[in-house]
């Protein structure tokens, strides 16, 4: 709606009755969303006691924005789907966390290595893991361009040296990618003495993680499991499957129908 404050300057609310260009925007949304048939401008300015002009400008950005559309025979004015879409991106996080939560939080509790939910399209991460007292604990991080494990693990914290962390980090696309995770293994922060001594005497970390579809077929989310040790094989052994099969269960409770394609033998 920023766009509105070209067509009429925003004033500060001084008392009641005080109306600004979002409000009066707002107000036009609203009347439209009782009529599903749409309305004339004279009939939606008589029904905002808003003059002709005032309205119309209103119209036309909402209408630029695609939020109102205008029937190309009758000239009447009606809302978009986009309001609903709108809806929709805000019902689609909460129940991407709602399937996606739990199936996590149980592979944590059993596996005791941490989980992880990614969304991208958020900037958002969510990191579970079993505390030392046996708890499911969890945390979120915002706008990171890696996954918080990486990015705070290569930053570090005071008094450690970057210089001397390892992560093992393993990203898969597709089911064969699971069968043959030793090539798609990548070494951040490695040199070759260190792959070949696996690591020994270095603060290391391991990581894979794998797509998550919903009814659409679109890729919303990656999950995955992350862990430290003197080498990567748990990773790119059974927890490698795991990420998978965590990945597809949360598919398939999102509605994803090809989520049994994901099923690795």
């Amino acid at each position: 709606m920023d766009s509105l404050a070209l067509e009429e300057p925003l004033r500060p609310v001084i008392g009641p009755g005080t109306s600004t260009s979002v409000d009066k925007a707002l107000d036009v949304c609203e009347v439209l969303s009782l009529e599903p048939g749409g309305m004339s401008l004279s009939d939606l300015a008589r029904a905002l006691k808003q003059p002709r002009p005032s309205v119309h400008r209103l119209l036309t950005v909402l209408k630029r924005r695609g939020y109102v559309r205008q029937d190309e025979e009758t000239q009447h004015y009606s809302l978009s789907v986009k309001m609903l879409d709108l809806c929709f991106r805000l019902l689609g996080r909460s129940e991407l966390r709602l399937h996606a939560y739990p199936v996590l939080r149980d592979y944590a509790a059993q596996s005791g290595y941490h989980t992880f939910l990614s969304v991208p399209s958020a900037g958002e991460v969510t990191d579970i893991w079993r505390s030392e007292a046996g708890d499911v604990a969890m945390r979120m991080a915002y706008g990171k361009e890696m996954p918080a494990h990486c990015a705070s693990y290569f930053g570090g914290n005071a008094g450690s040296a970057p210089a001397t962390r390892r992560l093992s980090c393993l990203r898969l696309a597709e089911p064969r990618d699971v069968s043959r995770s030793g090539e798609l293994v990548r070494h951040l922060g490695f040199d070759s003495s260190d792959r070949q001594q696996d690591g020994a005497g270095v603060q290391r970390m391991c990581c894979t993680c794998a797509p998550v579809f919903d009814y659409t077929g679109r890729e919303v989310a990656r999950v995955g499991v992350f862990g430290h040790g003197p080498d990567d094989r748990p990773i790119a052994g059974v927890h490698n499957r795991g990420a998978w099969e965590l990945a597809r269960h949360i598919s398939m409770r999102l509605g994803y129908l090809s989520a049994v394609a994901m099923g690795v033998a």
